[in-house]
């Protein structure tokens, strides 16, 4: 089962990794980070995953998506936010110095943290190590 997890791992970074190198060549960000992070672990706390109106009042889909991300990424539902629609996880792997204890196959969700949006600021949790610079130009 664990061999799976990390197959299936394995094709979504690729997938990550390829989807995220093209919109960097194509579509620039007006924002870039700048900053580091400082291992607080204030990000794996709470981890917001959006969905859509339509997904979230789907009580099938959403119990699917549920379970799919818990068994995937070892996550463990806190709640579900139905006002903004996210569904809100902590993550089993993270230690008491901040660090990931499941760094190498850590998701996309931790690799990307800070998302930097095409057009919008970037949104950090308080006490983050990175900050948002406007792009020239």
């Amino acid at each position: 089962m664990r061999l799976l997890k990390r197959a299936i791992i394995s094709v979504v970074l690729l997938d990550n990794f390829l989807t995220n190198l093209l919109k960097k060549l194509f579509f620039p960000s007006h924002w870039k980070l700048a900053g580091q992070c400082r291992q607080c672990g204030v990000c794996c706390q709470e981890i917001l995953l959006k969905m859509t109106e339509r997904q979230i009042s789907s009580k099938f889909f959403t119990n699917l998506a549920i379970r799919w991300i818990s068994w995937l990424f070892d996550f463990v539902l806190l709640r579900v936010d139905y006002e903004y629609n996210y569904l809100v996880f902590t993550c089993q792997h993270r230690c008491n110095e901040g660090r990931c204890g499941n760094y190498f196959w850590r998701p996309s969700i931790c690799r990307n943290y800070p998302l930097v949006d095409y057009f919008e600021e970037p949104k950090l949790l308080p006490g983050c190590g990175f900050y948002a610079v406007k792009r020239a130009g």
